[in-house]
């Protein structure tokens, strides 16, 4: 019997990276696991490692920048499972390292904040009944150090983080009565967008790792996963309303300015001011 038999957990943006692991730590605990994801060819392939390991899982493919979609991934898991327990906002669309305030990017500003704080609003809106119902629930969202430290060419991920961090701390209050806890992580771990920056330049990446107090950066199902997993449990039932950075002590460091290679958008645009 693992910490979460008979809880039913929706991860969204899971089929690959932090969220992959976190559905297979949630799974190893017991847990009957809903993976969510754009790719079905990626879906199928984590399905498969669930399975190998015994897990009861669903995998339900939805864009969630859709308001229906998001919608439908939560009513169909709970319609499959009969419940809906913990629901993790992993998912968010991949942004470009560096972008600038330049109007001609404001587009990519609106699709940014529907694939993350919409997203995470509309999954946890759809799952909030069935929380209610149950008397208890735990909500995890996700937010990013880039945004509490204001990370250069990176306002669209910035807002839309720290605006989930306000969300997160508006619906622990007005919850909270229901007994549902919501939470903030602040993750920082090798994701597949995380290496793709360093692709080609080992020496940046291991200076990357070395700049973080432990030492290395984080893994998705035994470091971010676990405390996660942590927070969903029992042990973590009077905590809401907080953020938690699952970082190896990088933020103790303020923001470790990644941009900052010798190259000015602004400059290479042609831009002034």
């Amino acid at each position: 019997m693992g910490r979460f038999t008979g809880k039913v957990v929706i991860v969204t943006g899971s089929t690959q990276g932090l969220g992959e692991g976190i559905a297979l730590r949630f799974a190893k605990e017991g847990a009957r696991v809903v993976i969510n994801g754009r790719s079905r060819a990626k879906g199928e392939a984590v399905m498969a490692k669930l399975h190998a390991i015994g897990a009861d899982a669903l995998f339900l493919p939805a864009d969630l920048s859709n308001k229906p979609s998001a919608q439908t991934v939560v009513s169909d898991a709970a319609t499959h499972f009969g419940r809906v327990d913990i629901l993790v906002n992993n998912a968010q669309a991949q942004t470009p390292h560096i972008e600038t305030l330049d109007p001609a990017n404001d587009g990519h500003f609106e699709s940014t904040m529907r694939s993350g704080l919409y997203a995470s609003l509309w999954t946890a809106q759809a799952a909030f009944p069935h929380m209610r119902a149950a008397g208890a629930g735990r909500v995890i969202n996700f937010a990013s150090t880039n945004g509490v430290f204001g990370a250069k060419y990176g306002a669209a991920y910035n807002a839309c983080k720290e605006a989930i961090q306000a969300l997160t701390r508006t619906l622990a209050n007005e919850w909270g009565q229901y007994g549902i806890t919501v939470n903030t992580v602040l993750p920082s771990g090798m994701s597949p967008s995380y290496a793709a920056f360093f692709e080609g330049d080992p020496k940046r990446a291991e200076a990357s790792a070395n700049a973080i107090p432990l030492r290395r950066h984080g893994r998705a199902e035994e470091d971010i996963g676990a405390a996660i997993a942590g927070l969903c449990s029992d042990s973590g039932s009077f905590i809401t309303g907080q953020a938690l950075f699952i970082d190896g002590g990088q933020s103790l460091l303020g923001m470790p300015q990644l941009h900052t290679l010798g190259y000015d958008p602004h400059r290479a645009a042609g831009a002034h001011g």
